[in-house]
C-alpha cells in the first residue's frame, strides 16, 4: 500500500462513529424539538382558553377535546355531582359526537365555543364562586348539549318541512330546542350524571335551560328575569339567583346560556367575522332551499339582498341588551351584599360589543356608498 492509504484508512470507522453520532443528535434534536412545539401549542391553547378573545375555529379536534377536558376541571363539573372525570368526558365526547360536522356554524367548533365563554364570564364576574356547585354545572352541561343533533336550519323551517322534530316539541318549545333537550336528557341518564340524592332534578334543570335558547322564549325570559330581579332587594333574595332548585336559580343558567349561546360578536373582530361566515353559511343555504320551492326566505337568509355588515350592527344591538341586564343584575347583587361579584368583569365584553358594532357600521356605509357609486355610474353609462 502507499502510504497515503495507510494514513486515511485507520480513520474510517471514526468518520463512521461520528456519522452515526450525529444522526442520533438530529434524531433526538428533532424529537425534542416537536415536543416543545407541542407543549408550546399546549400552552398557548391552555392561555387562549381563558380569555375572551377564544378562537374555537382555529382548533383542531384533538384541542377542542382538550379545552372541554381543562373547562370541566375549572369548573369542577365532575367534584359537584360526585362522580368520575371520565364521566362528564364521556358526556362531552358524546355531545361533540352529536354535532354534525357539516354543519358551518352549528358544529362541534359552537360547542368549544359557548362554553369556553360561560366559563371565562363566570371566572370574570366571580360569579363561579357565588353559583352553588350544582349550578355550575347544570350550566356547563346544558350548554354542551344546547344543540345536539342540530339540522343546521331555523325551528321555522323544520315546521314548514314538518320535521320529525316537531312531532316531538313540547308545549311553548321550539322543537330544535324540545329534541336537543330530550337528547341531553337520555345523554345524562346514559353516562349517569346525577346530582345526588335527586337524580331528576339534574335533568330537568338542563332541559329548562336549553329550552331557554328558543328564541321565540327571549323576550318572556327577559322581562321575568328583569321582574324577579327588581324584586331582589336584599341579600337573601339575591342569593335564591344562585341556587339550583330556585325558580330564580333556573332563570339566572337560561340567561347565562343564552348569552353563550350569541357570544361570538363579542369575540375579536377577525373572529367575530369569522363566525359570521359560518352562521351565514347556514342562513343562506336554508334561504335558498326556500327560494327553491317557491317562498320567500327571511331577509336575514336571502343573499340576494342581505347587507351582511348592516345586519351584524343589529344583531349586536340585539345582544348588548343581554349582557347589559346581566351587568345590572351584578351591580344589583354588589349593592345588596354580594362583595364576590365583579361586575367591571362583563366591561371587556360590553366595549368588543361596542368597537365590533363600528366596524361593522363602517363597513356596512362603505358598501353601501360603493354601490351608490356603481349606480351613478350605470345611469351615465345608458345601462
Amino acid at each position: 500500500m502507499r502510504r497515503g492509504q495507510q494514513r486515511h484508512a485507520p480513520c474510517a470507522p471514526a468518520v463512521v462513529l461520528l456519522c452515526i453520532l450525529l444522526a442520533a443528535d438530529y434524531s433526538r434534536g428533532f424529537v425534542q424539538g416537536r415536543a416543545a412545539r407541542a407543549a408550546f401549542q399546549q400552552t398557548t391553547v391552555a392561555r387562549q382558553a381563558s380569555s375572551y378573545s377564544f378562537d374555537a375555529l382555529s382548533l383542531s379536534s384533538t384541542e377542542r377535546e382538550r379545552v372541554l377536558t381543562e373547562l370541566a376541571e375549572r369548573l369542577q363539573v365532575a367534584k359537584a355531582m360526585q362522580v368520575p372525570a371520565s364521566s362528564v368526558q364521556a358526556y362531552l365526547d358524546d355531545c361533540l359526537q352529536a354535532m354534525p360536522p357539516s354543519n358551518p356554524y352549528h358544529g362541534p367548533s359552537h360547542v368549544v365555543d359557548i362554553l369556553q365563554f360561560l366559563v371565562t364570564l363566570l371566572e370574570e364576574t366571580g360569579l363561579d364562586k357565588v353559583l352553588s356547585p350544582e349550578s355550575r354545572a347544570a350550566l356547563f352541561l346544558a350548554g354542551a348539549a344546547h344543540d345536539v343533533d342540530h339540522t343546521g336550519t331555523t325551528n321555522a323551517f323544520l315546521v314548514s318541512l314538518g320535521h320529525a322534530y316537531v312531532e316531538e316539541m313540547e308545549d311553548g318549545v321550539g322543537p330544535m330546542e324540545s329534541h336537543s333537550a330530550r337528547r341531553a336528557a337520555a345523554l345524562l341518564e346514559e353516562r349517569r350524571l346525577r346530582l345526588s340524592p335527586a337524580p331528576v332534578l339534574l335533568q330537568d334543570v338542563v332541559r329548562a335551560t336549553i329550552h331557554g335558547t328558543d328564541l321565540a322564549r327571549h323576550q318572556q325570559i327577559v322581562d321575568t328575569f328583569s321582574a324577579e330581579m327588581e324584586a331582589a332587594v336584599t341579600e337573601e333574595a339575591v342569593a335564591a339567583f344562585f341556587s339550583l332548585q330556585s325558580p330564580q336559580g333556573q332563570l339566572l343558567l337560561q340567561l347565562l346560556l343564552k348569552a353563550g349561546d350569541v357570544s361570538n360578536p363579542t369575540r375579536p373582530l377577525a373572529t367575530a367575522k369569522a363566525w359570521n361566515s359560518q352562521v351565514y353559511q347556514e342562513f343562506y343555504a336554508e334561504g335558498d332551499q326556500v327560494l327553491s320551492a317557491g317562498g320567500k326566505p327571511n331577509p336575514l337568509h336571502d343573499r340576494r339582498t342581505n347587507s351582511i355588515p348592516k345586519s351584524s350592527v343589529g344583531f349586536i344591538k340585539w345582544v348588548k341588551c343581554i349582557f347589559n341586564l346581566l351587568k345590572e343584575f351584578l351591580v344589583r347583587c354588589k349593592d345588596a351584599g354580594v362583595s364576590e361579584v365583579r361586575p367591571e368583569g362583563l366591561d371587556a365584553v360590553l366595549a368588543r360589543l361596542d368597537e365590533n358594532a363600528a366596524s361593522f357600521a363602517k363597513e356596512a356605509a362603505q358598501l353601501e356608498a360603493a354601490d351608490a357609486a356603481n349606480k351613478v355610474s350605470e345611469i351615465h353609462s345608458g345601462r
